[in-house]
């Protein structure tokens, strides 16, 4: 297969990070790459995934293992949800200790659903559709850092060597941390509220990790793997989400997109937007929905300018077949404290 990229002719995608990922060819062991239709630059290209054989490279998975995104059911009824009383119990608040959402574009998101697309799937999910919703995309925060220093390094790490079992071992550890992460986050958002609550785990889905199949390893840097039955596919704050069967495909090395994928660097975004926008109507987006924050530069760095088109990224799916839609989440309030 070699390299394969996702795309149809209305995607914009980066060069550079096309001729990035094509770099990570001559790594040893590299047997076949793709770069999703949310590819973008990064120390490594974000939205790819790599298949590697006797050798795995820390490096592709980066400093944020275990980083992916958790679905909750609240049971709270979607009349029940008062939008005022949700920011005024929010606003100004921190999650913060051992287990805190972090930043750049991770974040926690009170949804509903806003159109479903297959309702005998959607019925296998076993969820109500008149409850609300919330969706936490965090990671492994200082754990995964202190891993990523120890053993990145393009030299990778052969198979039955130390390093390669030390690293495999708190790699897991690092997916297990940022499981029950997103976990502690869902139910401290929602004691801020001070409203009863059942946080019920409906998806799951990593970006950031080492799936092990048939003695290969794929290596996923902000990719989801296909071979689960249902996955969540991001938007960008302020545009929807959608909840998908995953269909796998060895043309896409049975990996999805994990989102809408960068379009800016961070950099560039206060530049670009602040003559454009006061940074009150960066915290209304164009659904209605409002953001809380207490870092302003994330209102730039994270507005849905700087992002590729969620519709464009889910139509390249649908186009190669690899998913299939079941219904869309539509924002409400997005914190990122």
């Amino acid at each position: 297969m070699g390299i394969k990229i996702i795309k149809n002719e209305k995607l914009w995608m980066e060069d550079h990070a096309i001729q990035h990922l094509q770099s990570l060819e001559n790594c040893e062991g590299v047997e076949d790459i793709v770069g999703l239709p949310d590819l973008h630059d990064g120390k490594v290209p974000v939205g790819m995934t790599v298949k590697t054989r006797n050798i795995i490279y820390p490096m592709f998975i980066g400093n944020d293992i275990g980083c992916g995104m958790s679905l909750f059911d609240t049971h709270i009824k979607l009349k029940k949800y008062h939008h005022d009383h949700f920011v005024k119990k929010l606003i100004n608040t921190k999650i913060i200790g051992d287990y805190s959402i972090g930043g750049g574009n991770h974040f926690a998101e009170f949804q509903m659903i806003d159109k479903i697309y297959n309702r005998e799937m959607f019925n296998q999910l076993d969820i109500d559709s008149k409850h609300l919703f919330l969706l936490v995309h965090s990671g492994s925060r200082n754990l995964g850092e202190q891993i990523y220093r120890k053993y990145a390094s393009l030299n990778g790490l052969k198979k039955h060597t130390k390093d390669f079992e030390d690293y495999m071992q708190l790699h897991q550890e690092a997916i297990d941390y940022a499981h029950i992460n997103r976990m502690i986050i869902a139910n401290a958002l929602m004691d801020k509220l001070g409203i009863h609550y059942d946080n019920q785990l409906i998806i799951e889905c990593l970006h950031n990790y080492i799936e092990v199949e048939d003695d290969a390893y794929y290596h996923h840097k902000g990719s989801v793997s296909a071979k689960h039955s249902y996955a969540i596919i991001a938007g960008s704050r302020g545009t929807y989400s959608y909840i998908v069967k995953c269909i796998p495909k060895l043309e896409t090395l049975y990996s999805l997109s994990h989102g809408a994928g960068r379009k800016w660097p961070r950099h560039l975004c206060k530049g670009r937007l602040v003559d454009k926008y006061k940074r009150k109507e960066l915290e209304t987006t164009s659904l209605g929905s409002q953001v809380i924050t207490n870092q302003k530069e994330l209102l730039y760095e994270e507005a849905s300018e700087a992002y590729k088109d969620i519709e464009t990224i889910i139509q390249v799916l649908l186009d190669y077949q690899c998913i299939e839609l079941i219904a869309k989440l539509k924002p409400l309030l997005t914190y990122k404290c």
